[in-house]
């Protein structure tokens, strides 16, 4: 006999911050939630089983480039078949399996989970066709925001849309905001993600060669040698810090900084802004509407042009303590309500 949910939810590989989300979401409604493999490109502990409160199943307990993806098909359409639910909501469509599977259950019950930005979209050619597709074997769409939604209408979607305002809920702890002086004339400025090319480093670097402002680099990745390379000594990098250890990182520096070439959200900037650090983020960071923008806690500037980049950190220095006040302003608990209400929308 199939089993009845309220919602099924597929998802590529487990992450902390969706764990959090479904944690919570599993106290208002029935779910089920499948994870298709693993991956090192998503910060996550090794024991994160034990972190989970909800019903859910990993198909490969390997890395997902190494799936067998026929195997995973066949083991997911069993899963599938098994529930009976009200709503299932995919967490995307680069997967095969989940793409196939899209197309297997009734577009009355289709969620789309949407997390890419019009920036990182294709807007044109055989891509921009098959997501026109896509889109019409949904009922609802899920997008995490403003830049989200932009693409649903760019291709005229028809059906309900529902922003969820957020990718996930992060871990928080250790916060010192209200207790740490600000040395306006000396603010110590924070990176932390990956070491790889579309983070835009270079340009960060040369900036703060420019400028000779305190930078700390938080991460590794493919380029961490040749950026130290050049980097001038008023740059440090630190390496790779365990996830439970990096609110030392933002009580200890003052503004953040995102410099990407391409961020379909920005997760990283919810915990600068919760531990009390302005943010100064590329204007084709996912979250700058809600995150940045609309609370007003730092700026925006363009990622190819050095010079808006030298622009926003003056604007920043000028105005720290604005800034810095909305950042102990944002209401996280009401952001992560609201990332819940999203998905018990859709069985309403």
């Amino acid at each position: 006999m199939r089993k009845s949910i309220d919602i099924l939810i597929i998802n590529n590989v487990p992450s902390f911050y969706k764990i959090n989300l479904y944690n919570e979401l599993a106290k208002r409604c029935s779910i089920h939630v499948v994870f298709i493999a693993l991956t090192n490109q998503v910060v996550i502990n090794e024991s994160f089983r034990d972190d989970i409160n909800f019903s859910y199943e990993l198909i490969s307990d390997i890395q997902i480039e190494r799936r067998n993806r026929f195997t995973s098909l066949l083991k997911l359409l069993g899963i599938v078949y098994h529930f009976r639910f009200k709503k299932i909501v995919y967490g995307g469509y680069d997967d095969i399996e989940q793409l196939i599977t899209l197309f297997l259950t009734p577009k009355s019950k289709n969620c789309l989970q949407f997390e890419s930005s019009i920036h990182e979209t294709n807007l044109n050619g055989i891509r921009a066709k098959l997501k026109r597709i896509i889109f019409k074997r949904v009922s609802m769409a899920l997008p995490s925001g403003k830049m989200q939604t932009d693409v649903f209408n760019f291709f005229d979607f028809k059906n309900e849309i529902i922003e969820t305002k957020g990718v996930g809920i992060f871990n928080k702890s250790h916060v010192t905001i209200g207790n740490k002086p600000l040395d306006t004339a000396n603010l110590k400025f924070l990176y932390i993600g990956r070491l790889i090319p579309k983070k835009n480093l270079e340009l960060l670097i040369s900036v703060f060669n420019r400028i000779n402002k305190k930078l700390t680099i938080v991460g590794t990745g493919v380029l961490e040698d040749s950026l130290k390379e050049i980097a001038h000594s008023n740059i440090s990098f630190m390496g790779f810090i365990p996830n439970d250890e990096i609110y030392k990182l933002y009580n200890s520096h003052d503004v953040f900084v995102l410099p990407s070439l391409a961020e379909p959200w920005g997760l990283v900037v919810e915990e600068a802004i919760f531990y009390g650090l302005p943010v100064l983020v590329s204007n084709v960071v996912g979250c700058q509407y809600e995150m940045v923008i609309e609370p007003n806690t730092g700026c925006i500037f363009t990622p190819t042009d050095e010079n808006s980049l030298i622009a926003a950190i003056e604007k920043i220095e000028s105005n720290i303590e604005f800034y810095s006040n909305n950042c102990k302003k944002f209401d996280f608990e009401n952001r992560d309500t609201i990332q819940i209400d999203a998905y018990l929308k859709i069985i309403k």
